[in-house]
Protein backbone atom coordinates (compact mmCIF):
# COMPACT_ATOMS: atom_id res chain seq x y z
CA UNK A 1 0.00 0.00 0.00
CA UNK A 2 1.35 3.51 -1.50
CA UNK A 3 0.89 5.90 1.29
CA UNK A 4 1.54 9.60 0.09
CA UNK A 5 4.99 10.87 1.27
CA UNK A 6 3.47 14.03 2.35
CA UNK A 7 1.20 12.67 4.30
CA UNK A 8 3.60 10.85 6.56
CA UNK A 9 5.77 13.70 6.32
CA UNK A 10 3.24 16.53 7.84
CA UNK A 11 2.66 15.21 11.70
CA UNK A 12 6.07 14.80 12.84
CA UNK A 13 7.17 18.40 10.73
CA UNK A 14 4.22 20.03 12.67
CA UNK A 15 4.70 18.69 16.06
CA UNK A 16 8.76 20.08 15.60
CA UNK A 17 7.34 23.60 14.66
CA UNK A 18 4.96 23.64 17.24
CA UNK A 19 7.33 22.73 19.97
CA UNK A 20 9.35 26.12 18.82
CA UNK A 21 7.04 28.89 19.80
CA UNK A 22 3.43 29.87 20.48
CA UNK A 23 0.97 26.68 19.26
CA UNK A 24 -2.46 25.40 20.23
CA UNK A 25 -3.39 21.82 19.88
CA UNK A 26 -7.25 20.88 19.31
CA UNK A 27 -9.22 17.90 18.55
CA UNK A 28 -12.15 17.65 16.19
CA UNK A 29 -15.48 15.39 15.50
CA UNK A 30 -17.46 15.56 12.74
CA UNK A 31 -20.64 14.31 10.79
CA UNK A 32 -20.25 14.74 7.30
CA UNK A 33 -22.94 14.85 3.87
CA UNK A 34 -21.54 13.24 1.10
CA UNK A 35 -22.91 14.24 -2.43
CA UNK A 36 -22.98 14.18 -6.38
CA UNK A 37 -20.66 11.84 -7.00
CA UNK A 38 -19.26 11.72 -10.76
CA UNK A 39 -19.59 7.85 -10.92
CA UNK A 40 -17.61 7.44 -14.57
CA UNK A 41 -16.83 3.83 -14.99
CA UNK A 42 -14.98 3.74 -18.25
CA UNK A 43 -16.01 -0.18 -19.74
CA UNK A 44 -18.41 -0.54 -16.68
CA UNK A 45 -20.86 2.66 -17.75
CA UNK A 46 -21.87 5.47 -15.85
CA UNK A 47 -22.60 4.77 -12.84
CA UNK A 48 -24.75 6.32 -10.89
CA UNK A 49 -23.48 6.49 -6.95
CA UNK A 50 -25.82 7.79 -4.66
CA UNK A 51 -25.14 10.42 -1.88
CA UNK A 52 -23.74 9.38 1.52
CA UNK A 53 -23.12 9.97 5.02
CA UNK A 54 -20.31 9.05 7.46
CA UNK A 55 -18.45 10.93 9.97
CA UNK A 56 -14.67 11.78 11.00
CA UNK A 57 -12.16 13.05 13.73
CA UNK A 58 -8.85 15.19 13.30
CA UNK A 59 -6.12 16.36 14.93
CA UNK A 60 -4.86 20.39 14.50
CA UNK A 61 -1.94 22.53 15.24
CA UNK A 62 -2.24 26.41 14.71
CA UNK A 63 1.61 27.96 15.02
CA UNK A 64 0.02 31.33 14.27
CA UNK A 65 -3.71 32.21 15.00
CA UNK A 66 -4.66 31.99 11.21
CA UNK A 67 -3.09 29.38 9.99
CA UNK A 68 -3.29 25.20 11.24
CA UNK A 69 -2.55 21.98 9.96
CA UNK A 70 -4.26 19.03 10.64
CA UNK A 71 -4.49 15.01 10.05
CA UNK A 72 -7.61 13.16 10.59
CA UNK A 73 -9.73 10.20 9.29
CA UNK A 74 -12.87 9.75 7.54
CA UNK A 75 -15.47 7.04 6.92
CA UNK A 76 -18.44 7.18 4.38
CA UNK A 77 -20.75 4.93 3.32
CA UNK A 78 -22.77 5.25 -0.13
CA UNK A 79 -24.37 2.98 -2.45
CA UNK A 80 -23.77 2.79 -6.16
CA UNK A 81 -27.09 2.36 -8.52
CA UNK A 82 -26.21 0.26 -11.56
CA UNK A 83 -24.62 -2.46 -9.18
CA UNK A 84 -28.02 -3.05 -7.81
CA UNK A 85 -27.50 -0.61 -4.52
CA UNK A 86 -23.91 -2.45 -3.63
CA UNK A 87 -22.12 -0.30 -0.59
CA UNK A 88 -19.51 1.21 -0.76
CA UNK A 89 -17.14 2.49 1.77
CA UNK A 90 -14.72 4.94 1.42
CA UNK A 91 -11.85 5.71 4.42
CA UNK A 92 -9.50 8.83 3.74
CA UNK A 93 -6.33 9.41 5.88
CA UNK A 94 -5.52 12.87 5.69
CA UNK A 95 -3.44 15.82 6.23
CA UNK A 96 -4.44 19.44 5.19
CA UNK A 97 -3.41 23.15 5.81
CA UNK A 98 -6.00 25.93 6.78
CA UNK A 99 -5.14 29.23 6.38
CA UNK A 100 -8.03 32.43 7.22
CA UNK A 101 -8.93 35.07 9.51
CA UNK A 102 -9.93 35.84 13.28
CA UNK A 103 -12.64 37.89 13.05
CA UNK A 104 -13.22 38.24 16.76
CA UNK A 105 -14.23 34.20 17.86
CA UNK A 106 -15.23 33.51 13.93
CA UNK A 107 -12.49 31.97 12.05
CA UNK A 108 -13.05 32.10 8.64
CA UNK A 109 -10.58 29.93 6.19
CA UNK A 110 -9.53 28.51 2.87
CA UNK A 111 -7.35 25.06 2.75
CA UNK A 112 -6.10 22.51 1.02
CA UNK A 113 -4.79 18.99 1.36
CA UNK A 114 -4.10 14.82 0.29
CA UNK A 115 -4.33 11.41 1.43
CA UNK A 116 -5.30 7.96 1.12
CA UNK A 117 -8.37 6.53 0.94
CA UNK A 118 -8.97 3.32 1.83
CA UNK A 119 -12.06 1.75 -0.33
CA UNK A 120 -14.47 -1.15 -0.22
CA UNK A 121 -17.06 -2.46 -2.59
CA UNK A 122 -19.57 -4.97 -1.22
CA UNK A 123 -20.84 -6.33 -4.31
CA UNK A 124 -24.49 -7.58 -3.35
CA UNK A 125 -25.39 -11.00 -4.71
CA UNK A 126 -27.54 -9.27 -7.74
CA UNK A 127 -24.48 -7.44 -8.80
CA UNK A 128 -22.36 -10.66 -8.41
CA UNK A 129 -24.51 -12.25 -10.58
CA UNK A 130 -24.78 -10.17 -13.47
CA UNK A 131 -21.01 -10.00 -13.81
CA UNK A 132 -20.60 -13.49 -12.87
CA UNK A 133 -22.91 -13.63 -16.11
CA UNK A 134 -20.38 -11.59 -18.03
CA UNK A 135 -17.35 -13.97 -16.65
CA UNK A 136 -16.27 -11.42 -13.86
CA UNK A 137 -15.87 -12.14 -10.02
CA UNK A 138 -14.54 -10.84 -7.08
CA UNK A 139 -15.55 -7.16 -7.56
CA UNK A 140 -13.60 -4.77 -5.29
CA UNK A 141 -12.30 -1.28 -5.26
CA UNK A 142 -8.69 -0.10 -4.77
CA UNK A 143 -7.00 1.97 -2.50
CA UNK A 144 -6.25 5.37 -3.83
CA UNK A 145 -4.62 9.21 -2.92
CA UNK A 146 -7.30 12.02 -2.78
CA UNK A 147 -6.76 15.23 -2.96
CA UNK A 148 -9.23 18.15 -1.63
CA UNK A 149 -10.42 22.09 -1.02
CA UNK A 150 -12.06 23.24 1.42
CA UNK A 151 -13.62 26.01 2.88
CA UNK A 152 -15.11 27.08 5.98
CA UNK A 153 -15.93 28.21 9.44
CA UNK A 154 -15.56 28.06 13.01
CA UNK A 155 -16.96 30.25 15.66
CA UNK A 156 -15.36 29.69 19.53
CA UNK A 157 -17.88 30.05 22.10
CA UNK A 158 -15.77 29.10 24.75
CA UNK A 159 -12.21 29.38 24.99
CA UNK A 160 -11.92 25.77 24.74
CA UNK A 161 -14.98 24.74 22.70
CA UNK A 162 -16.12 25.81 18.80
CA UNK A 163 -18.70 24.43 16.11
CA UNK A 164 -17.10 24.31 12.83
CA UNK A 165 -18.74 24.13 9.15
CA UNK A 166 -16.88 22.97 6.25
CA UNK A 167 -17.11 22.31 2.52
CA UNK A 168 -14.67 20.13 0.64
CA UNK A 169 -14.34 19.23 -2.71
CA UNK A 170 -12.52 15.90 -3.23
CA UNK A 171 -10.87 14.25 -6.14
CA UNK A 172 -11.02 10.93 -6.03
CA UNK A 173 -10.13 8.30 -8.70
CA UNK A 174 -9.78 4.90 -8.14
CA UNK A 175 -10.50 1.69 -9.73
CA UNK A 176 -13.01 -0.90 -9.88
CA UNK A 177 -10.43 -4.56 -9.79
CA UNK A 178 -12.07 -7.61 -10.47
CA UNK A 179 -11.12 -11.07 -12.36
CA UNK A 180 -12.12 -12.35 -15.36
CA UNK A 181 -13.00 -15.94 -16.19
CA UNK A 182 -9.28 -16.96 -16.78
CA UNK A 183 -8.40 -16.22 -13.36
CA UNK A 184 -6.60 -13.01 -14.63
CA UNK A 185 -7.05 -9.73 -12.56
CA UNK A 186 -8.00 -6.41 -14.46
CA UNK A 187 -9.21 -2.79 -13.13
CA UNK A 188 -11.69 0.04 -14.81
CA UNK A 189 -11.44 3.26 -14.01
CA UNK A 190 -13.96 4.46 -11.46
CA UNK A 191 -14.23 8.24 -10.31
CA UNK A 192 -15.44 9.09 -7.26
CA UNK A 193 -14.88 12.49 -7.20
CA UNK A 194 -17.77 14.35 -4.80
CA UNK A 195 -18.26 17.14 -2.54
CA UNK A 196 -18.60 17.31 1.33
CA UNK A 197 -20.80 19.43 4.14
CA UNK A 198 -19.34 18.80 7.19
CA UNK A 199 -20.15 19.89 10.61
CA UNK A 200 -18.88 19.25 14.15
CA UNK A 201 -17.26 20.00 17.51
CA UNK A 202 -13.97 21.30 18.01
CA UNK A 203 -11.87 21.04 21.64
CA UNK A 204 -8.79 22.93 22.00
CA UNK A 205 -6.32 21.63 24.97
Amino acid sequence: MRIPRGLILVLPAALTIASAGWAQYGFEAHGLGAFQFDGEASAFGADQVKDGAGAGASFFFAFIPAVRVEVGADWIETKDQDLADSRIRIAPLTAAVRGGYNWGDLYLYLGAGIGYSLNKLYPNGEAAGEYAALGLYDLGLSNDPIYFALAGAEFAFSDRFGLRVEYRYNRLRTHITYQDWRGFEGKEKYNLDHQQIRAGLAVYF
